[in-house]
C-alpha cells in the first residue's frame, strides 16, 4: 500500500507541474496575443487617418474633374 501512495504522490507532483507549466504557457502566449492585438488596433487608426485623407484628396479630384468639365462645355 505504500508504494501506491508514494506512485500517486509523485503522479501528483509531476501533474502540479506540467500544470504550472501550462499555464506559464497560457501567460506568455496571453500577453503575445494582447501585443498583437494593441498593434493592430495602432495600425487600424493609422489607416484610418490615411483613409480620411484620400477620401479628402478624391473629393478635390472630383471637384476639380467636374470644374474642368464645365469649362471644356463652355470652349466646346
Amino acid at each position: 500500500m505504500n508504494i501506491d501512495n508514494e506512485e500517486y504522490t509523485k503522479e501528483i507532483a509531476r501533474l502540479q507541474s506540467e500544470n504550472e507549466y501550462l499555464k506559464s504557457e497560457k501567460r506568455e502566449e496571453k500577453e503575445k496575443l494582447e501585443n498583437t492585438i494593441k498593434n493592430l488596433h495602432s495600425k487600424i487608426e493609422v489607416l484610418k487617418d490615411k483613409n480620411s485623407i484620400l477620401e479628402e484628396d478624391l473629393k478635390e479630384v472630383m471637384l476639380d474633374n467636374k470644374f474642368l468639365s464645365l469649362e471644356n462645355k463652355k470652349h466646346a
